[in-house]
């Protein structure tokens, strides 16, 4: 036993220069094939998940090398592909060569020290390195729902969870095409059904969550909007436009402090996103904060000065404030950017209705209705004007 905490350290310092090889051969398994396979670009992170500050960097080829210069980082490790899109097969693949390569590297090493019957301490090595990568296989090959964050904030989860998900979707991938084709059909609620049971599945994709949730709100179902909204934000891969459709949610179903956390959230990644700075404003109209919605219109115009609704919304949020006529003059230059805009004249019949010209008002309400049904609280003023008729 006095030689215990001896052969305690040695195996310590075995697996503290060990294991980096391991992590090292695995993501040079991802990225080599993906190279192969693609044509395209690969980087490589040894010591992080995707952070480039403080690491040493060279290129071989297509191949882009980040290694952080604390050794003591090097247990992480990730490989990120350029190409898009890139097939599930080659996926499959590339995802799977990972923890395969330092396993087959360690034990074909491990042989050939036995075969040749070499050194020891070479011997010594080597089967520490090949109990690293079997450690590694195995805890990397076995699907584990929690997932880990990435340096950019976004979560992904381990190669036996992914792969997982990729066998999940070759066998969906001819009812995400029916799916789709329900879509473009305007067949939004059989959609929602089959999406619904899609991600019921346990099916993890963007372009999945993105569909149900549009499909809910196209039928005004927003509260399995929100459901659907709420899980997409736990998977963790959204951009600056999944948060404005997850703000819409909220802010549908009246939740407008948490719709405007949604709508920062997408500005924060893209600032000039014209429909979140509309949104906001709306928001804020529906707060009747008209004043503080104003600035947030200028916003959006300023990023698209052909962006119809915003002038419409905007004329709103002006007349609100008694500043009558250049409101009407926005809402007036929106029509003229857009005649199909059906905010301008939703927004033209609250004028009038608030002046009591209520059949002015209606048949403004309906021609906003009839433009896109889903226009907010349409049938509410539909039904306000015709009950002054």
């Amino acid at each position: 036993m006095e030689y215990f905490p001896t052969i305690l350290f040695v195996f310590a310092v075995l697996i503290s220069i060990t294991r980096p090889l391991t992590v090292l051969f695995h993501e040079l398994g991802h990225a080599i094939p993906a190279i192969l396979m693609t044509r395209k670009a690969v980087s490589i992170y040894i010591g992080s998940y995707g952070d480039p500050k403080g690491s040493v960097h060279f290129r071989v080829g297509l191949l882009d090398v980040w290694f952080k210069y604390n050794p003591f980082l090097w247990r992480l490790g990730l490989c990120v592909p350029s190409a898009r899109p890139i097939s599930i097969n080659k996926q499959i693949i590339y995802t799977l060569t990972g923890p395969l390569t330092s396993f087959v590297i360690a034990a074909v090493s491990c042989y050939i020290t036995f075969a040749f019957d070499l050194h020891g301490s070479v011997k010594l090595v080597l089967v520490v390195f090949l109990f690293s990568s079997v450690f590694d296989l195995i805890v990397n090959l076995t699907p584990r729902e929690t997932p880990f964050q990435l340096y950019d904030g976004r979560l992904t989860y381990n190669d036996g969870y992914q792969l997982k998900q990729l066998f999940s979707y070759k066998r969906f991938s001819k009812e995400y095409k029916f799916v789709v084709g329900l879509y473009d059909q305007e067949k939004f609620t059989e959609a929602a059904v089959s999406l619904d049971a899609i991600i019921k599945r346990g099916v993890k994709d963007g372009n999945i969550y993105r569909l149900a949730i549009s499909s809910h709100q196209q039928v005004k179902n927003y509260n399995q909007a929100k459901v659907i909204t709420d899980a997409f934000i736990i998977y963790g891969k959204l951009k600056s436009e999944d948060y404005t459709n997850a703000g819409l949610s909220y802010s549908r179903l009246g939740q407008h402090d948490r719709a405007m956390e949604l709508y920062d959230k997408s500005l924060e990644l893209n600032p000039h996103n014209t429909y979140s700075l509309n949104n906001k404003g709306f928001t804020l109209i529906e707060l009747n904060k008209f004043e503080e919605a104003i600035p947030i219109f200028d916003q959006a115009i300023k990023s698209d000065k052909t962006f119809s609704y915003a002038y419409a919304n905007r004329g709103l949020a002006k007349i609100k404030i008694g500043k009558t006529k250049e409101g009407l003059d926005d809402i007036n230059y929106s029509i003229k950017l857009d005649e199909n805009n059906s905010y301008a004249y939703r927004n033209l019949g609250i004028y009038h209705l608030d002046k009591g010209e209520n059949s002015t008002a209606l048949d403004l309400f309906k021609k906003a209705k009839e433009l896109d049904g889903t226009t907010h609280l349409i049938d509410e003023l539909i039904d306000e004007a015709d009950s002054y008729e």
